[in-house]
């Protein structure tokens, strides 16, 4: 066999030299992402979650889980709460549990939801057990604005409310994109404003959600509903912060981050209007009221409706955030996680009540 002439051996050195960086890089970020999967300071009994074309996911019919912490300063285990999804894909206290139909709908993220603590202790369950105000809990961990407006359309036409309860703080901001063509490619719905100024409500194209799971790419946020796998960390994460980058630079539109606005001034301010008039529109529909509790009042400047009850900052600094102050700890908040805890979940169901007889 003749050997390699110097040429060859000069153009294998050059390939092997050029593709180093890109290896090195590929191994670096597959490193950053496994530590942030093996140190993920919450843990899950499993997936509570099913893909959903249009909203990005619900929470899955008929399943049951756990999530738990640990303190990470001294490794003892910190809280542990029990999740049941009833076969209507709300938050229950089984999963045969049935969904209360004519009474309230509470809608909304993790602190709707109860992030760390059990169905019993969320306010929904206090509104229902303590108050006789039966609450259907359809809300996710992680949820944006967006995601809560289109899960609480297809969830009224079950529960059919009188209220429909609202709590911002401030996860509307999860819903925002950016860019100078409607956004395409997302696995989750956003408002994008247009040249026009107005802010229009996108969800991904059909099949979209579906077609990139298949690859291992799932929608941002995920993970809150228990989405914790190598999979979710070392494909979704990178592959969506590399396209974040993109539009944070104008090469592409979409999500500029997960959890955070990114545009200019007025655009956010089209997005609050047309949000909250899509909330407002939606009670309407169903003839119900919508109770909007909004402590940072994102929204004080644009309600101009009857049908609209508002609870503002000063309301809820007396209602909830003051003799929240009074609680124990792990009352007031989770512990570890930060999530309101039970008693501060108390405090919000009897602010809603009262809210109500008033």
């Amino acid at each position: 066999m003749s050997e390699r002439s110097p040429k060859s051996k000069l153009a294998v050195l050059w390939a092997v030299m050029l593709a180093l960086p890109a290896v090195l890089a590929v191994v670096a970020v597959q490193g950053f992402y496994l530590y942030g999967f093996v140190t993920f300071e919450t843990d899950f009994c499993g997936s509570f979650a099913a893909l959903d074309g249009e909203i990005g996911w619900v929470l899955a019919p008929g399943t049951e889980s756990c999530i738990s912490g640990t303190d990470p300063q001294t490794g003892v285990p910190a809280y542990h709460s029990t999740v049941f999804v009833n076969a209507d894909g709300a938050r229950a206290a089984s999963v045969d549990s049935a969904t209360p139909v004519g009474g309230l709908l509470a809608i909304g993220d993790s602190w709707t939801f109860g992030f760390g603590i059990d169905w019993a202790e969320t306010f929904a369950a206090s509104l229902t057990r303590d108050h006789g105000l039966p609450t259907a809990l359809f809300a996710s961990p992680a949820y944006s604005g967006a995601q809560a407006l289109l899960l609480g359309e297809r969830a009224a036409v079950r529960v059919k409310p009188h209220t429909i309860v609202y709590l911002e703080l401030g996860f509307w901001g999860r819903a925002v994109c950016t860019g100078d063509e409607v956004p395409s490619g997302i696995l989750k719905p956003c408002y994008w404003v247009g040249q026009d100024g107005v802010a229009h409500l996108i969800v991904p194209p059909p099949g979209e959600v579906e077609a990139k799971a298949r690859f291992g790419l799932l929608p941002g946020g995920m993970v809150g509903a228990g989405e914790k796998t190598l999979t979710y960390f070392q494909i979704s994460r990178p592959i969506a912060k590399a396209r974040q980058f993109l539009v944070r630079l104008g090469l592409r539109s979409g999500f500029g981050d997960d959890f955070a606005p990114v545009g200019m001034p007025d655009d956010l301010a089209a997005i609050r209007r047309a949000h909250y008039e899509k909330l407002a529109a939606l009670a309407e529909r169903h003839g119900a009221q919508l109770l909007l509790i909004d402590p940072q009042e994102v929204y004080r400047e644009y309600v101009d409706r009857s049908a609209v009850r508002y609870i503002g900052a000063a309301d809820w600094q007396q209602a909830v955030a003051d003799p929240m102050g009074d609680l124990p700890p792990a009352e007031a908040q989770v512990p570890v996680d930060g999530h309101y805890g039970p008693g501060t979940h108390r405090l919000i169901a009897d602010m809603i009540a009262a809210a109500l007889r008033r």
